[in-house]
């Protein structure tokens, strides 16, 4: 009974894996002739959950703030990315300041991406103190996430979601916060795959 279950576990898993890899190969078909831009530029809105209790406060912060970021396409589906952000809430700005690589997913007229970030985080705490009123603390950030983008124009491309985890080391502590993320992406340059004759 038990090798019986292990066949059937193996069969399944080997269809998933078969089916996963033709989905992979027909998006990259169906992607061949389409052109990539050298260069994307965001910028828009973005909501934070910040881990607030790791720094003492009673309950996690809603932050308001902005994400701006670049990713440079060295070839189809690999990049670069830049990004940067400013979260704000009662007492707290949070900032951070990271680069890594980017995996896209082409449609004719969208893109899924993924990345891995690396950096700096920032984060201003105003307490007030009899000798001072903010405390600032820089310290290691890393996340990862993704999103999806939907072209309005060759020109723009409207980013429907960004969602981020990304964690942060200052004050002595680690923060988990989580980052989500909507604007618009302006393209520059481009790079196009010519089909082999």
């Amino acid at each position: 009974m038990a090798i019986e279950r292990e066949g059937v576990l193996y069969k399944s898993r080997s269809v998933l894996v078969i089916f996963l890899f033709s989905m992979v190969v027909l998006a990259s078909s169906l992607s061949a002739g389409q052109e990539v831009p050298r260069l994307d530029v965001f910028g828009g809105y973005s909501y934070q959950r910040f881990d607030a209790p790791a720094l003492g406060y009673a309950d996690y912060a809603n932050q308001n703030g902005w994400n701006v970021g670049a990713t440079g396409n060295i070839t189809r589906t690999l990049g670069v990315a830049v990004d940067a952000s400013g979260h704000y809430s009662s007492h707290l700005g949070v900032y951070n300041f990271l680069i890594g690589p980017q995996y896209s997913w082409r449609r004719e007229r969208s893109k899924f991406f993924g990345h891995a970030l690396f950096g700096k985080g920032d984060d201003h705490l105003t307490i007030q103190e009899a000798t001072r009123s903010e405390f600032t603390s820089v310290g290691l950030a890393i996340g990862g996430g993704g999103g999806f983008d939907w072209d309005v124009t060759p020109r723009f491309t409207f980013r429907v979601v960004q969602a981020d985890y990304l964690r942060t080391h200052t004050f002595g502590t680690s923060e988990s916060n989580i980052r989500v993320s909507t604007g618009l992406v302006v393209h520059f340059g481009s790079i196009r795959k010519h089909r082999k004759p």
